[in-house]
């Protein structure tokens, strides 16, 4: 008996996700066929079609497994980086920094994501726009925490400077587009102070 034929239900799918977060992130839906998942996970193709009848029910399970886990990553970075004083809404850029810093970083699996047309449907842009939004919301919160005019027009100016940051710095392979988008990012919040 293999160890994945032992793995209960719970595991089989956390294992699933994980190998399907690496593989995804790593080469794009496309470039991934549901074999590279099943030899990643250790979960037998057959199991893994019973769990994910398709590759795009799977890639709508990672989308909202990979939204909860980088939204908690994120806000815990945030709330380090910020703990020195610094504004909450500059140590976001601190903590993409720290991010991209990683091997095999390759920016917002989101933009990625949604990138690959051929490969997304409307459920999957819908779980794209719903990261955005929740992101939007997020940086709002910091915003009116922080006591600045407009948060929600805040907000948005970060989310925009964030996502170019995470895709020049990936596309670049560089983290100067973090840095400067962070320079921007002060003169946007001194502007609502």
């Amino acid at each position: 008996m293999t160890p994945a034929t032992t793995m209960d239900d719970a595991t089989a799918r956390a294992a699933v996700l994980r190998a399907a977060d690496q593989v995804f992130y790593e080469r794009g839906i496309a470039g991934t066929g549901m074999a590279e998942i099943r030899d990643v996970s250790g979960v037998s193709l057959r199991r893994l079609y019973v769990m994910y009848p398709s590759k795009g029910e799977l890639t709508e399970a990672w989308l909202r497994d990979r939204h909860e886990t980088w939204m908690a990553w994120f806000g815990d970075s945030v709330e380090r980086l910020a703990a020195d004083g610094r504004d909450p809404l500059l140590a976001t850029f601190d903590a993409i920094a720290e991010w991209a810093a990683k091997p095999r970083y390759r920016g917002c699996a989101f933009v990625n994501t949604a990138a690959e047309p051929g490969e997304i449907d409307d459920r999957h842009r819908a779980v794209i726009a719903q990261h955005k939004r929740d992101l939007i919301a997020y940086l709002g919160t910091l915003a009116r925490g922080a006591g600045h005019r407009r948060p929600k027009a805040l907000a948005e100016a970060i989310a925009v400077l964030l996502d170019g940051a995470m895709v020049e710095s990936a596309v670049l392979a560089t983290d100067r587009p973090i840095a400067a988008a962070r320079s921007a990012a002060q003169t946007v919040v001194a502007a609502h102070r």
